[in-house]
């Protein structure tokens, strides 16, 4: 049997660490994580060239495609949303009617970014636990007339998941459009499960499906959206997965604790529209007009649906939630199941309480992803010492991703305060403007303090050695969490 010379495999390594080391320069990443990557890929050929290949890319090349195949057939269906949104869109001027001067910069720069325009007569309903939103959610699956567009980050095999498959594979038999995506990591093997429902009439799909050759490079790029769609009228999104451990049913860490969203009205647009380029993706259909049907006020909301993720540039949500913390006057709250915040998040959420901002973050006690937990705790000192205050939730699992900025600004969606939600993951926000819904979250948020314990710089220092070696080797690993 030949034999290859190990001086060969050395140096077809060497060769091949030169090659990637180049890219990953080219890329222009933050000067720290080009040298981290380049010293491992050089240090340790064939492992850091695999690891590059798994954690190591960050872009996911779509945009040109998803706009050719979908953009035409939405553009026609976001000029019936009504004069208010045509005035804004036109020249950028801002009836101060509609909201307060304080958020026309989040509104101007949200626009900006690439993302969706402001709607206005949207209807939005707050719920605080899953148990409600999977009724409400259930109740509309069966109102349901022509499509129900579902979207899902984890779609568990258990009671839950049968629950809602069984669902969706009634309204098929019915004669309804149901299509369903999930995420090929978060919901990875479900394919069998999901038999029922695709001989039920239903379609169903994975996005970036696991593969061991083909796609290598996209394992750690993740669709992290939960959104629910039906007719094109009504949507549902938020922090919500599918599955028991939501409605408490999984005791190992206590019932979870998330926070979701019903959107009626112009709205639903936007949410239809980030289904539609992530369908078109992963099965390459192309929506009808039947998925964006004319959507007349149905409240006085005004939102943006933000989506984010690793094909566009401008990263919109670390751009947003940054404009938001720094331009704050009197308020900051934030809920977040996973806080690894970049050094620019940091310095944003430390300069507002050194303003004199009431800076407060509601961090979990305890945490599926203990890793996770210890690295947000390695950054206590510093927030703290500039002012910052921090609650842990005792009461289960705090999975909610809500965000509170004085009485005109707040936030529901997908992503978590965390450098892979800002950077790797696809994800989905609600940006909703006006004071109503921010006084809304804003109780939400001080009820949940109530169950919470905070943290405090003398408490913080107390902890045992054993503890602040895992939260320096944790943020170690910061970037790949």
């Amino acid at each position: 049997m030949f034999a290859i010379p190990w001086a060969v495999i050395i140096t077809a390594g060497y060769v091949l660490a030169i090659v990637l080391v180049v890219r990953v320069v080219l890329q222009r990443r933050e000067p720290a994580a080009t040298l981290a990557w380049a010293m491992s890929i050089v240090l340790i050929p064939y492992l850091g060239v695999l690891a590059y290949m798994f954690f190591g890319r960050r872009r996911l090349n779509r945009q040109v495609r998803r706009r050719q195949a979908i953009a035409t057939r939405i553009a026609p269906d976001l000029s019936r949303l009504g004069e208010a949104v045509e005035e804004l869109t036109a020249d950028g001027e801002l009836p101060h009617s509609l909201t307060a001067p304080a958020s026309h910069e989040l509104i101007r720069l949200t626009n900006r970014i690439g993302t969706r325009p402001l709607t206005v007569g949207n209807r939005v309903q707050l719920f605080v636990n899953a148990n409600a939103t999977y009724l409400a959610m259930e109740r509309a699956i069966r109102e349901a007339r022509q499509h129900i567009n579902v979207e899902y980050y984890i779609f568990q095999p258990d009671a839950t998941g049968r629950r809602f498959r069984d669902l969706l594979a009634e309204r098929a038999r019915d004669g309804i459009a149901v299509r369903v995506l999930t995420d090929g990591v978060g919901s990875f093997g479900v394919e069998e499960f999901m038999e029922p429902l695709l001989a039920a009439g239903a379609r169903f799909a994975e996005f970036l499906p696991v593969r061991l050759v083909s796609r290598l490079h996209t394992h750690n790029l993740r669709n992290h959206r939960k959104l629910l769609v039906i007719d094109g009228q009504t949507a549902f999104t938020g922090g919500i997965n599918i599955g028991d451990e939501y409605t408490g049913q999984k005791r190992r860490i206590g019932p979870w604790r998330d926070t979701h969203l019903r959107i009626d009205g112009p709205g639903v647009c936007h949410v239809q529209e980030v289904f539609a380029e992530d369908w078109h993706f992963a099965t390459a259909e192309e929506p009808d007009e039947s998925w964006f049907p004319p959507l007349d006020a149905v409240g006085n909301v005004a939102l943006q649906i933000v989506a984010s993720g690793p094909d566009t540039e401008s990263q919109p949500l670390q751009r947003i939630f940054f404009t938001a913390i720094a331009t704050a006057r009197s308020r900051v709250y934030l809920t977040t199941p996973y806080f690894i915040p970049d050094q620019a998040m940091r310095v944003a959420l430390e300069t507002a309480a050194l303003r004199g901002v009431d800076v407060r973050l509601l961090l979990p006690q305890r945490s599926d992803m203990r890793l996770v937990l210890f690295a947000g705790r390695s950054y206590y000192d510093e927030l703290l010492r500039a002012g910052v205050r921090i609650f842990e939730y005792e009461a289960g699992m705090l999975h909610a991703k809500t965000m509170v900025v004085d009485d005109t600004w707040a936030t529901v969606g997908s992503a978590n305060m965390d450098i892979r939600s800002f950077r790797l993951n696809f994800e989905i926000n609600a940006a909703i403007y006006g004071p109503a819904f921010a006084n809304e979250l804003g109780k939400v948020f001080l009820q949940d303090l109530k169950r919470s314990t905070e943290v405090t710089s003398a408490i913080y220092q107390t902890r045992r050695w054993p503890r602040r070696v895992a939260e320096s080797f944790a943020r170690m690993l910061s970037p790949l969490l």
